[in-house]
């Protein structure tokens, strides 16, 4: 989570610039190229904290018994309508991708007979390299037109889901463009996979069912029968469904779904939004089942549940012991190291390509030629080396006396091998069944086919082979997901480390079948990749039927990941440090004790006054591209009763009426802790009551801070200035100048030549960018001749007109004179009970804070409550 990115730029350290602070890690990624990320501006942060305004008030208070039944009966009802689509998506790939596959090779086995005989089979390459070429290029098309199409999705939902706005992220137009892509990528052959593309296609398809009329927009005009979703907080939770459930459509895994949304995904988690995501997932998981049962012509059978599926693993004998938890350590140590290598290699091709392609005149046609020669050079390392390097071996139908699957047997290729007589033994081509195939097919065929199956040369070519051109293909103009290529990488490993042990036994370890060691080759690599623990096992325990697989699966995969954490970052932690989005991981740095949160808040506060002056207004939304603002009275202090306020958002302040002389109704105030004065003292008592207590906290419990509306003394005469006076709900008044409307020219100054007395700040709550325009917007002004209570009142449901591309300050056309003059009181809109925090508050406990609650900005108080910074 981030907080509000483009309010501190250079002129303060945010929290996420500081995530990498005090790291006992000493390595360093290369920096991503300027052309190759999004501008700093267009990053904000996704507003999960409620605003308990008055319409907001409103609002809950015209709920029934009725509507919050019906509130949360629609929560599940769209959950399990995100499974059911999330499921179809899954199948609609496979569907299309299987009769783009079936056409290819159609007609690549036309010309392979038709070569074969005249002994120019080599020639065959070229209608197989152009279908490959083909379907590139729509895939590179697609990444071309729209962008967020390219790569897995899975990074950038990982931000979004933590609360970084990333533009167009959950728009239609990028799902479709990211179907369509994985669909074309993955028949051209690409080493790529579907299950990164599934959880994004899954996530968008959650937000996209419970904000219809914004994914949709020409729904706005129907009312939808669930109205009650259409803020970040709930659409976050719906897309964390989604998103499970597209893990759980790809792999057949429900919980490993769930518990991936969990652990890789969101920072915010509770017991019902778990339950709702499993609930959603087996939607999932049980749609796909049935449309691929179906589909191959078992209706009802649902034994496919997934896009994946390993096939059934042989029991007999046992799948493995105790003494070979040794070899799976030391497996997971090497995968962790492989995983760190390939991670650092594709680094520095992702920094290779933003400096040398990204940065060109045509970069478009660039990223697209690259495209077409990766998938060239895959095409012609998989002809060439089947074609030379591959053995013909029998088809073995038993291994350790267990009959093998036919389905896996059958579908080796046989390409290059000589055709044979006799009706009992037939062959394959050990390189073209591990290069030729799909790939969530090679790595069935790794875990189930017999020892004999392939050949030492095929194993360590196949891996160098598999390994440079997926480190390669990572990040290409197209899309593609991880998992399979990480998935069949390791299951060569594995495969390697499992005829290691057959050529030199070791009385020790008794034999286990080589499916064993391709699976723990599996996790390893991918635990040395995506740094991930419990989703990765709950997920290959559920995709391999054994449960049994489930210790040694942890151990490899907690091994690898503490191996690899040593020299980088995961894969996806990568991309985002590329992509320079402001994220905050789910760890606290290392050695951030000694750091507290004046250290890191920004002290340019550009603020409000609970009555300020439209134009004064409209400059300050035109000048600057804050977020958020407070809303504080300055405070002087004279002889006066000390008087105290215990909540949180009213600080408490001692022996005060307050007043200011002229000042700005809207100004950029620098000021530090150096020249605040003295807030004054808690009086005589010698032992601190319970108010005080409450006030050494580092932040306190909500109470919502009800304000009675403003009252003005005017002065006779004109251009002299108004006095305005805020009535708190203590019987507290705070008074503060709005100035006459001949002096507005002057009244807004840059912050770096602005000066002014460093009078402390009371804050009374905070108000979003999006209100103040949406106020503007709908006019929402008094004249200064008037009371503010003729001031139009907005319901919760005007302010939130728009979600979630609400109006910009640009969409609001340049103010009459007569309205810059006007009056505004945003009062009744702003947050009076925002989380703040003590300025003295160590860092990891702000950190944990910021975080954990979603927060888009967090002010920084003193002890007595007066606004020093904002984080």
């Amino acid at each position: 989570m981030s907080d509000s990115y483009q309010t501190l730029e250079s002129e303060s350290t945010n929290l996420s610039s500081i995530s990498e602070f005090g790291s006992t890690n000493t390595y360093t990624l290369p920096s991503p190229h300027p052309d190759d990320v999004l501008a700093k501006e267009e990053y904000d942060s996704l507003d999960y904290d409620v605003c308990y305004n008055v319409p907001y008030k409103k609002h809950l208070k015209s709920y029934t018994a009725f509507t919050y039944w019906h509130v949360e009966a629609m929560r599940w009802i769209l959950v399990a309508i995100i499974g059911i689509l999330t499921g179809l998506a899954g199948f609609g790939i496979l569907f299309f991708m299987d009769k783009l596959i079936e056409l290819k090779y159609e007609q690549f086995n036309k010309a392979y007979n038709y070569f074969l005989p005249r002994g120019t089979v080599v020639l065959g390459l070229f209608v197989l390299l152009g279908f490959n070429a083909l379907y590139a290029m729509v895939s590179a098309m697609v990444t071309i037109v729209e962008p967020l199409a390219g790569g897995s999705g899975v990074p950038e939902l990982i931000c979004y889901l933590n609360g970084i706005k990333i533009p167009r992220i959950i728009q239609i137009r990028a799902v479709v463009a990211k179907f369509v892509g994985v669909i074309f990528s993955t028949a051209a052959g690409f080493y790529v996979g579907q299950e990164g593309p599934m959880f994004y296609i899954g996530a968008v398809i959650g937000s996209g069912v419970s904000q219809l009329q914004s994914f949709l927009p020409g729904l706005q005009k129907y009312p939808l029968p669930y109205p009650y979703f259409r803020c970040d907080r709930e659409k976050r939770d719906f897309v964390s469904c989604g998103a499970a459930a597209g893990v759980a459509a790809a792999f057949g895994a429900p919980i490993g779904g769930t518990l991936f949304s969990l652990e890789e995904g969101s920072s915010f988690w509770n017991q019902s939004l778990t339950w709702r995501t499993l609930f959603c997932s087996l939607f999932a998981t049980f749609t796909f089942n049935v449309a691929r049962s179906a589909y191959n012509g078992y209706p009802g059978e649902l034994g496919r549940p997934g896009l994946v599926n390993f096939g059934t693993f042989p029991v007999q004998g046992g799948l493995w012991r105790t003494q070979h938890l040794i070899i799976f350590i030391l497996m997971g140590a090497i995968g962790g190291a492989f995983g760190a290598l390939f991670n650092s290699l594709n680094t520095h091709v992702a920094f290779w390509r933003n400096k040398f392609l990204t940065k060109r005149k045509w970069s478009k046609v660039w990223r697209a030629v690259e495209a077409l020669l990766i998938i060239t050079a895959t095409t012609l390392a998989a002809y060439l080396c089947s074609m030379y390097l591959g053995s013909c071996v029998p088809r073995v139908p038993e291994i350790n006396n267990v009959t093998i699957d036919y389905e896996y047997l059958n579908r080796t290729q046989a390409y290059f091998c000589p055709p044979t007589t006799d009706l009992d033994v037939s062959y394959h081509n050990d390189f073209t069944t591990l290069l030729f195939n799909p790939g969530e097919l090679a790595i069935t065929q790794l875990y189930q086919l017999g020892q004999s199956a392939y050949s030492h040369m095929t194993l360590v070519i196949g891996l160098i082979l598999y390994f440079s051109i997926a480190c390669w293909t990572l990040g290409v103009a197209v899309a593609s997901g991880l998992f399979v290529p990480t998935l069949l990488i390791g299951a060569i490993y594995g495969r390697l480390v499992a005829l290691l042990f057959t050529s030199y036994p070791v009385s020790f370890f008794p034999e286990i079948p080589p499916a064993t060691f391709a699976l723990i080759g599996s996790a390893a690599f991918m635990g040395g990749v995506m740094r991930m623990t419990i989703s990765l096992t709950v997920i290959l325990i559920e995709t391999t039927q054994q449960i049994s697989y489930g210790l040694p699966i942890m151990i490899t995969l907690m091994v690898a990941k503490w191996v690899g954490d040593l020299f980088n970052h995961g894969i996806y932690h990568a991309t985002i440090h590329l992509k320079e989005i402001p994220y905050l991981d789910e760890k606290v740095p290392e050695q951030l004790d000694s750091l507290l949160a004046e250290d890191v808040m920004s002290e340019h506060i550009s603020f409000l006054y609970p009555i300020t002056r439209v134009g004064s207004l409209y400059r300050l939304l035109k000048t600057t591209t804050y977020s958020a603002f407070p809303v504080v009275t300055p405070l002087t202090t004279h002889s006066k009763p000390t008087m105290s306020v215990t909540n949180r958002h009213v600080p408490t302040l001692y022996g005060d009426t307050f007043s200011l002389g002229k000042d700005a109704v809207v100004n950029d105030d620098r000021f530090g802790q150096e020249g605040m004065g003295e807030e004054g003292h808690v009086g005589t008592e010698e032992t601190p009551s319970k108010s005080d207590r409450r006030r050494r906290t580092t932040f306190q419990p909500a109470r919502v801070q009800s304000y009675r509306r403003r009252t003005f003394r005017r002065p006779a005469g004109q251009g002299t200035e108004i006095s305005a006076q805020l009535h708190d709900g203590d019987g507290l008044e705070y008074s503060y100048p709005i100035p006459p409307s001949q002096s507005m020219a002057g009244e807004l100054q840059s912050s770096k030549t602005h000066t002014r007395d460093k009078t402390p700040l009371v804050l009374h709550g905070m108000i979003l960018r999006s209100q103040l325009i949406q106020l503007l917007k709908m006019k929402t002004f008094f004249d200064e001749h008037s009371q503010p209570e003729v001031q139009r009142e907005l319901t919760h449901e005007e302010i939130m007109e728009g979600y979630p591309r609400f109006s910009t300050i640009d969409n609001i056309s340049e103010l009459s004179g007569g309205d810059e003059n006007k009056l505004m009181d945003v009062t009744l809109y702003m947050n009076p009970c925002p989380y703040t925090i003590s300025n003295q508050a160590p860092l990891p406990q702000v950190f944990t804070l910021f975080r954990t609650m979603g927060l888009h900005h967090l002010p920084v108080v003193k002890a007595s409550g007066v606004l020093v910074g904002i984080i």
